[in-house]
This record gives structure tokens, sequence and C-alpha cells, in this order.
């Protein structure tokens, strides 16, 4: 199943932050380095989910994007309707534009089954279905390129060792001459 980017970039951001515990704000641009999301279009997304009710946003020292709610509460579809994506039940995967069960192209029967199934997938799953035991790796291990595809090894951290950092890098040897 292919969704379009979009929604792939807001699941996957919504589920970093989900992952980070409760009340861990993230920075627009750690976030970014963390998924992969290029920063202009992430930011636009952001918005999106803070309009929605989904995210919290503080500016400032210690600021960033949060969970609105629990993640429980909040549901892959309404991650997706954020991002402005609705599973169209007429759309036509034959190129007829449209179709419906009184007037079906001949993949109808089969695309229904499926349309079908992603509501019922997407009304289900909830960020709290998606977070990791152990945490995520923090966003600078990932820009350094320090974290296996399987977040294996002491790159992993925990919710509450990002309680207490906030989003912040550590400093380097490099900083004190910035």
């Amino acid at each position: 199943m292919h969704l379009p980017q979009t929604v792939e970039y807001s699941l996957r951001a919504m589920c970093y932050i989900a992952n980070l515990g409760e009340g861990v704000a993230v920075r627009a641009q750690d976030l970014s380095v963390a998924t992969g999301v290029p920063a202009p279009y992430l930011a636009k997304l952001l918005r999106k989910m803070v309009v929605a009710g989904l995210l919290t946003s503080q500016k400032g020292h210690g600021g960033g994007f949060s969970l609105a709610k629990p993640p429980t509460f909040i549901r892959f579809l309404d991650v997706m309707v954020a991002a402005d994506y609705v599973i169209n039940p007429s759309y036509c995967a034959f190129g007829w534009g449209s179709c419906n069960s009184a007037a079906p192209c001949p993949l109808h029967p089969a695309w229904a089954k499926l349309n079908d199934l992603m509501a019922d997938w997407a009304a289900r799953i909830t960020l709290a279905d998606v977070l990791v035991s152990g945490g995520l790796p923090l966003p600078e291990a990932v820009a350094a390129g320090r974290v296996p595809p399987a977040f294996l090894g002491a790159n992993r951290v925990s919710a509450e060792s990002l309680r207490t950092r906030r989003g912040r890098r550590p400093k380097s040897a490099g900083d004190a001459t910035k």
C-alpha cells in the first residue's frame, strides 16, 4: 500500500514525537534530522497537526512540539485527515474518474475491499500502537550516522533521558569556539 508522501511524513513525525514520551517537546529542526523529512515541508505539516489539535507548540528555550493528548487518543485517521488526506471510496483505480457499486469499473470490487480495510486500519491504529520499547535515538545520533537500522545498542534512549534533555544536543569541543 502506498500513501501520499504528505501522509507518510506526517505519520513518521507523529510517531517519533509519540515515542519521545508524554510532555517531551522536540524542535522542528531536530525532528527533521531524526525523521528525514525536509525542514520546510515538516514545518508546514507540524502546523497542520497543531491546528488539528494533535500537537501543541511552544516557542523559546525548551520549546518545540509535543503531543496535545495521549497517544492512545490519536488515531492514524486523525493524522491522515489533518494532513488533508481522505480515503475516497469513489476513487476509480481503473482510471474512469469515479465509480461505485451501481456503475463499477473492473477493479471496483477488489478496490472497495481495500478501501474498507484501509479505513478500518486508520480508524483502529493509534500512536500508542507504534510506541517502541526503549525509546528512539536522539536526533543528533541520527545525524551523525550512529544509529543502526534496528536502533540497537547504546544509541537507544529512554523517554526519561529525553525529559532531562528537552531535545538539546550535547555540547561538543567545537562549541567553545563558536
